[in-house]
């Protein structure tokens, strides 16, 4: 049963949304909340953080150095698509907004004034059928009175974040306990996941590590995974999942086909994911920028000479990454 944690959560995740939106439920509950609150607040802003992009090619020497470039521009309701930039060695999305009008989940910020729709006691089943997903999502999760939606997505270890519109894993799901191995991969094609993915494998204070990163296609969703685990050396297939003290600093940047979808982090996690529902995505047209800081330069170290493996033998996708410090960026 542990070996299906992970496929089962995601199931459950897929359900949920299926269920919420297939109409099940959704008058009542939505006529529940008009009532209540006349002033819904569907503001759609996307959260990111505007950092420098720098790569070096995965075949260098992680030492070198690399073309730096500072994205700029301006996010209006969410819109993400990334302007033009200067050239640099890489092929992949180089922008995203600006963090002057957009922020990451959980970090405090005052969020631009947008006209909110405001929806009366005679809504009907027509106009919800009209509503954006984006709305209609904020109606089912972005609420504090409980519902069946939003318990379903929190029983199966997912939050929504209602400015970006996505949905992400928590800190301690019921996952957390079983750890990873690579059933889990294998399985995930029978509940309709299809993603890339790299496992990154190395050794660092006596135990054997692994950061393995996901993107593609989860159900109904598109979405990308960063997860740490460990294992002390005489266990071969299972790891655990990173406890608080091993926990590193994550961020990634979303991109689907050259266009800026979300942000996650920065934050220290074990487990950093985001899912945009009804956004198609083939693994090799997504594009993720991740910065992982890890605990000191040794462990980075360590971690790099083994993505500089991981990076030569991905040719048809390739991965490009600097190291700077303690803190690695990773182009994908």
């Amino acid at each position: 049963m542990r070996k299906l944690a992970k496929p089962i959560s995601a199931v459950a995740l897929i359900l949920a949304i299926v269920i919420c939106f297939s109409g099940c439920g959704i008058i009542e509950f939505t006529r529940s909340i008009i009532q209540k609150n006349n002033n819904v607040d569907v503001t759609n802003v996307g959260n990111t953080q505007n950092t420098g992009d720098v790569i070096v090619p995965g075949n260098q020497d992680v030492t070198n150095s690399a073309v730096i470039v500072t994205p700029s521009t301006n996010a209006t309701n969410g819109t993400s698509t990334p302007p033009a930039t200067q050239n640099s060695s890489s092929t992949k999305p180089q922008t995203k907004p600006s963090e002057s009008t957009t922020q990451s989940v959980g970090q405090n910020v005052t969020e631009p004034v947008t006209n909110t729709p405001v929806v009366d006691d005679n809504v009907t089943e027509e106009d919800l059928k009209e509503m954006p997903i984006k709305d209609v999502q904020d109606l089912l999760f972005a609420t504090e009175d409980p519902n069946t939606a939003g318990k379903i997505l929190e029983f199966a270890g997912f939050e929504y974040d209602e400015k970006q519109g996505i949905y992400y894993s928590q800190m301690n799901p019921l996952q957390r306990k079983f750890g990873f191995n690579l059933v889990y991969d294998m399985a995930a094609p029978m509940v309709g996941m299809v993603y890339d993915t790299k496992r990154i494998e190395f050794v660092y204070d006596n135990r054997e590590w692994m950061i393995q990163i996901w993107k593609g296609q989860y159900g109904m969703t598109a979405g990308a995974e960063v997860g740490l685990y460990n294992r002390d050396p005489e266990r071969n297939f299972q790891y655990d999942c990173a406890d608080d003290e091993d926990l590193i600093e994550m961020q990634f940047d979303f991109y689907n086909q050259d266009e800026f979808v979300f942000s996650r982090g920065p934050e220290k996690h074990w487990w950093l994911t985001g899912f945009k529902i009804l956004n198609v995505g083939v693994p090799i047209l997504i594009d993720l920028d991740i910065t992982l800081k890890f605990s000191n330069k040794i462990m980075a170290q360590a971690f790099a000479q083994s993505l500089k493996k991981t990076a030569s033998t991905s040719l048809l996708d390739p991965i490009t990454y600097k190291v700077t410090g303690s803190t690695v960026n990773i182009k994908w």
